[in-house]
């Protein structure tokens, strides 16, 4: 992936200017380099080593390694960082973040205070997402926080059902006053041995009804802007309706165009068929099944307005590590892509 910060100050307009001047050149023939932008959607990996006395996470990064988590994430520089299941080490996350990104607002971590306090049906007033975006990027008012309406499992099936997860919405003005909007998100997931057992039909359809979810909520939204979807989806073409039920209801209204960053630039534009029966991870680290990763990035091009399209896309799986050069930092690897605006 090329170093959009080297680009977008090369390319400034001061620049452009004077070689104008100095060439004779008439306005009209010059062209400005679109604007680019670059994006992360990261699960780092922050649930506690135990929740109720149960052991869910002992391999976490936890305290210890989340500043590492931190220093890479800053060192990417992205205009725009959407994390999922930041916890229970927030402090630690933004250790190396605050000087260079601002912020949403901390749901809080799976911790006492957050509680409902209700034995019989438990549940953590958090999730798990943040934001992160460039200073030097303008947040529009309004960032919805919302839950999803359907989930799946208390005790079982990953415990989707004790955390408030959903989505966040975010309305951006880059640098060159361009406008997207970025969702960022945490679905249902399954457990590898429901999934290898065949027992994850109530977690395919609980995300199923989040894509349905998503879609509408976009679609109501729906304005002149682009918009980026990213998260951890939990989700694979081969195991869910993506593309009947997100990306062809979408391109059917007539409204916009939907793509894949994996799919338009890493399969040539043909996306995995959707298959029967047992569909799960091939082992091959942070959850991926022949390339395709749990983790996406998405893109909404309303007709009639302005429209972007990925230049890049990157899963870092060779620098995403502990100091001991072997370990990842968490059990998702991230994912990166640049969008640039055509019109």
């Amino acid at each position: 992936m090329h170093d959009h910060r080297t680009l977008k100050y090369v390319f400034s307009l001061p620049f452009l200017l004077v070689l104008l001047v100095m060439s004779g050149c008439r306005s009209k023939d010059f062209l400005v380099p679109e604007e680019e932008f670059t994006v992360m959607s990261l699960n780092v990996d922050g649930l506690p080593s135990q929740i109720l006395f149960v052991d869910v996470n002992p391999d976490g990064p936890g305290a210890e390694y989340m500043p590492d988590v931190s220093l890479y994430i800053g060192e990417q520089y992205c205009e725009f960082v959407g994390v999922q299941e930041n916890f229970n080490f927030d402090a630690q996350l933004r250790s190396r973040l605050d000087v260079d990104y601002l912020h949403d607002t901390w749901s809080g971590g799976i911790l006492s205070d957050n509680f409902n306090n209700d034995v019989s049906a438990p549940r953590y007033y958090c999730d798990g997402l943040s934001g992160f975006w460039l200073k030097s990027l303008r947040r529009g008012d309004m960032v919805a926080r919302v839950e999803w309406n359907d989930n799946c499992g208390l005790f079982d099936h990953s415990w989707d059902g004790i955390a408030t997860k959903g989505f966040r919405r975010y309305e951006l003005t880059l640098e060159g006053n361009s406008e997207v909007v970025v969702y960022n998100m945490h679905m249902d997931a399954s457990t590898p041995e429901d999934e290898a057992a065949g027992l994850d039909g109530p977690d395919r359809i609980a995300r199923l009804n989040q894509w349905r979810q998503l879609r509408d909520h976009i679609l109501e939204h729906l304005d002149h802007r682009p918009v980026v979807v990213l998260g951890d989806m939990n989700s694979y073409y081969a195991r869910d309706s993506i593309v009947s039920q997100f990306i062809d209801a979408i391109q059917s209204t007539g409204r916009a165009s939907v793509g894949d960053v994996w799919v338009e630039l890493v399969r040539g534009g043909i996306y995995p068929d959707l298959q029967e029966g047992i569909v799960t991870h091939d082992g091959s680290g942070g959850w991926r099944r022949n390339g395709e990763t749990l983790d996406k990035i998405l893109y909404v091009n309303p007709i009639g307005g302005r429209h972007i399209r990925p230049v890049a896309y990157m899963l870092d799986t060779l620098h995403y590590l502990r100091p001991d050069s072997v370990t990842p930092l968490g059990d998702h690897f991230p994912i990166m892509a640049t969008f640039r605006f055509t019109d």
